[in-house]
């Protein structure tokens, strides 16, 4: 296989799955290292399509936390004795941070949510193309004040729509893209304006990747805590993708980002953070195709002025089952420390759940602790007809303190453990 075919048939493999609502799962997985916008990532050769491809994805999320009642020895023998309610809590919390893992057990489920969405992307004529997608996000369930406390958490039900739009022009060994994008919730608003630039060599080995992202955001908390807000963004991103061989492509990109205006949680109970978050990640990636099937490995390093530091390792693998199914099994470990103003449960104190006194930045918000998680999944797809592609998907999501790298976690959380499910139907004509 010629190095350029390889890039091609690797284009869909480097490309990062597509942006989750704020609550869905890869929001959880790295929810304190998320930037919003619509900088796009994926890089692939300079040619513009030939075929319109039209995809409908069906995705759901459910999430859950142990119940207080049996959830572990420590809160038997807490609740035995007698002691308060908010002691056993975190007595249950800190015990369960610790053995087993991804297991289904008993607890109540926290957040639920439905997405179908739909995708297009149409060429037009040679050197032009223009895509689009539109997400409807449902979601029901109960969002803690503080750490993973589910007393007196606030229920929630809201919808999401969420919708963009790319063009792009082709030329002989470039491609430029303008990408608009809009988010609605009740209480969010969400604009982004993106601008993409794409340069292949000559032998089209490699390819050379910038973009530019802003973002406006408008926020109206529903509790009053706020008068209505903003908050904006702006990301930069340079990336290269580079044919080694034959069997090998590898992509590096390096993207910067500042967030600057409102940038706290009104809906957490202590809750005040800097007015602005520079944020710097490195992502890289390695295909290597084994003959029958293909080995994906990526790395991806985030840093921010928050203090908080995190490293994703994930891995999979493409296995082409006969020549209309393909299986592939995925493994992600994500790790993470704690924010600098991130404060510890710490039951005994008289302020609990309150900050230190004189703190003038702090959050107990969990997605901000010290954790680590492990992902588990597997995508099965299927072409039953020439132009038609039907896939599946599922990923068991596991977060505890405990398993945070390097260090013990942040105590006094419960684990947190999530199912993600998805459904697709494709047709290209």
């Amino acid at each position: 296989m010629a190095a350029t075919d390889l890039r091609a048939a690797s284009a869909d493999a480097l490309r990062p799955p597509a942006a989750p609502a704020r609550a869905l799962l890869g929001g959880l997985v790295l929810a304190a290292c998320a930037l919003p916008g619509v900088m796009p990532q994926s890089a692939q050769a300079e040619e513009a399509p030939e075929q319109a491809v039209v995809s409908f994805k069906l995705s759901g999320y459910d999430e859950w936390q142990p119940t207080v009642d049996g959830a572990s020895s420590e809160e038997a023998r807490a609740a035995r004795n007698g002691r308060s309610a908010r002691t056993r809590a975190l007595a249950t919390t800190s015990g369960a941070s610790g053995g087993g893992g991804l297991g289904l057990g008993s607890g109540d489920t926290r957040m639920s949510i439905v997405s179908p969405s739909v995708h297009a992307l149409l060429p037009l004529g040679r050197h032009w193309a223009a895509e689009g997608s539109l997400t409807v996000d449902e979601v029901s369930g109960a969002s803690p004040k503080y750490y993973a406390d589910m007393s007196g958490a606030s229920h929630m039900e809201d919808r999401r729509t969420a919708g963009d739009l790319k063009l792009t022009r082709y030329f002989e060994r470039q491609s430029l893209s303008l990408g608009l994008a809009r988010s609605r919730e009740a209480d969010y608003l969400s604009q982004a304006l993106s601008l993409e630039g794409r340069l292949a060599s000559e032998d089209q080995n490699t390819t050379l990747n910038l973009g530019l992202g802003l973002t406006h955001d408008d926020i109206a908390p529903r509790n009053g805590k706020v008068a209505p807000t903003t908050k904006r963004t702006r990301e930069f991103q340079i990336g290269v993708t580079q044919a080694l061989n034959p069997r090998d492509i590898v992509q590096a990109s390096l993207t910067l980002s500042r967030a600057k205006g409102y940038l706290n949680d009104p809906y957490k109970l202590y809750d005040e953070r800097p007015d602005h978050r520079n944020a710097t990640i490195v992502q890289l990636r390695w295909n290597h195709w084994l003959g029958q099937s293909t080995l994906k490995l990526g790395y991806r390093l985030y840093r921010d002025s928050y203090d908080l530091r995190a490293h994703t390792w994930e891995a999979a693998w493409v296995l082409p089952l006969g020549e209309r199914w393909t299986l592939t099994p995925d493994l992600r470990y994500y790790t993470q420390n704690a924010a600098r103003f991130y404060y510890d449960a710490n039951p005994d104190s008289a302020l609990y759940p309150a900050p230190a006194a004189g703190a003038t930045v702090y959050s107990s918000d969990q997605r901000l602790a010290a954790w680590g998680a492990l992902t588990v999944g597997t995508k099965l797809s299927w072409q039953f007809a020439k132009d038609w592609t039907a896939d599946a998907k599922a990923s068991l999501y596991e977060q505890r303190a405990a398993w945070r790298l390097g260090g013990e976690g942040s105590p006094g959380l419960q684990p947190l453990t999530a199912l993600f499910w998805q459904f697709g139907l494709s047709h290209a004509f």
